[in-house]
């Protein structure tokens, strides 16, 4: 019986040990000026989630795309505006502290973050009208504090 224990809470600390981790990154997150900002501001507990890179891509360069984004969030507020390498998908980031879904109040684990996807059939197919209405949705789930 002694032996079934031990073996029992080999189990265990053998479970813990494999339990799956945020990465810390030299990831360099740009808001829509092109300007550094923090992964603390946008991550919960400072942490990239993993896959980051991989699902969200880079920040948005196009000129149009970025001044109907800045109509709609104050490029102040540093709304992170992105885009997946291989398709059409816009990817707002918000930051934690305008965040209605991530924190401790929400059992967040490390690396979360609150986004919203916005997507368009075809690479190129993007109508500026529609990014506005799309864009304008998301507004209701950012809750400004600093205002």
């Amino acid at each position: 019986m002694e032996n079934t224990t031990k073996k029992t809470e080999e189990v265990k600390v053998e479970a813990e040990v494999k339990k799956p981790k945020a990465v810390k990154s030299k990831t360099v997150l740009k808001n829509t000026k092109g300007k550094e900002v923090p992964i603390s501001d946008y991550f919960f507990k400072g942490v990239l989630s993993s896959g980051f890179e991989g699902t969200c891509g880079n920040p948005v360069e196009r000129e149009d795309l970025l001044d109907v984004f800045n109509k709609v969030f104050k490029p102040e507020d540093n709304i992170l505006f992105y885009k997946q390498a291989d398709k059409e998908v816009y990817i707002i980031i918000v930051p934690l502290k305008y965040s209605v879904s991530v924190g401790e109040n929400n059992d967040s684990l490390e690396g979360d973050f609150q986004k919203h996807a916005i997507s368009f059939l075809n690479e190129g197919s993007v109508n500026l009208d529609t990014l506005r209405q799309k864009l304008e949705r998301i507004i209701k789930f950012v809750k400004y504090t600093d205002r």
